[in-house]
């Protein structure tokens, strides 16, 4: 008798943390952006607004995560222009001037970080996997629309 009603008690626990875990999932799935982000507890949100413009953080219901961002750059165009005539004596083409102009231009590029999460310590941390680091975030709170993350000395206050 006290064996089935301690397997009964270990089923029981299995199942509501294993219904905690997909109500978990399901709150963390979907896009994020950076509301707030905190370094030892300073706001550096302008910061990490200039450095990665238009962050989304992506989380599907099946393991995998997405970030992008832009990358602003300054590069240099240069062209060149040519002013050439057809020499009908010695039939050939003679070039006359040759200009060479640059300009200073910004430009705009996607960056992408694609890789595996997964829940870990009783739920409680999440833990992302990419090609180049694997990173342990603390899940401090969470709800449909809300998302605190914290890792080493940083908070990430995410928001759908």
């Amino acid at each position: 008798m006290k064996k089935t009603i301690f397997l009964l008690m270990v089923l029981v626990t299995v199942l509501i943390a294993g219904c905690n875990e997909k109500n978990l999932i399901s709150n963390i799935s979907g896009s994020w952006h950076v509301q707030r982000y905190l370094v030892d507890g300073s706001d550096r949100t302008y910061w990490f607004d200039t450095t990665y413009p238009v962050f989304k953080w992506s989380f599907t219901s099946n393991g995998k995560f997405y970030k992008t961002w832009e990358t602003r750059r300054i590069g240099t165009v240069y062209t060149v222009d040519t002013i050439r005539h057809y020499d009908p004596g010695s039939q050939t083409m003679v070039i006359d001037s040759i200009t060479s102009t640059s300009a200073i231009v910004p430009y705009f590029f996607t960056t992408n970080v694609a890789g595996d999460w997964l829940l870990t310590n009783s739920n409680k941390y999440i833990e992302t996997r990419d090609s180049t680091a694997n990173t342990l975030y603390q899940i401090v709170d969470h709800s449909s629309g809300s998302l605190h993350l914290f890792s080493g000395n940083i908070d990430y206050y995410l928001t759908q």
